[in-house]
């Protein structure tokens, strides 16, 4: 069933990387996916149904020096060109992916 549900996330981050919503807007991302004790320290994690606002808009989870650190838990290593096609495309620098068991941690800077 895990491989289901990762398939499901490799497509929603693909399609969104690919075709963003073009309505940005709404409340910052603040704490989008519950708490979860396998979240890498000072990473926002993203929830399945937060993955279209912030690949819209990843500008609203940069903090205030200019960093962004997203956790993309059960994603599949199969996102993380996407997830940097789009951060690139949207003038992000330093952009990196890592592999966690856990998930994916991405990481640029505005």
């Amino acid at each position: 069933m895990a491989l289901f549900s990762g398939m499901k996330l490799f497509v929603i981050i693909a399609l969104n990387a690919l075709w963003p919503r073009t309505k940005t807007g709404g409340a910052p991302l603040r704490n989008a996916a519950p708490h979860l004790p396998s979240v890498p320290p000072g990473f926002t994690p993203v929830a399945p149904a937060g993955i279209s606002p912030i690949l819209a808009d990843p500008g609203q989870a940069v903090n205030a020096e200019g960093d962004l650190s997203l956790f993309f838990p059960g994603c599949p290593a199969l996102a993380a060109p996407f997830l940097l096609f789009r951060l690139k495309r949207l003038g992000f620098s330093r952009c990196r992916v890592r592999l966690l068991p856990e998930g994916l941690a991405l990481t640029a800077r505005r």
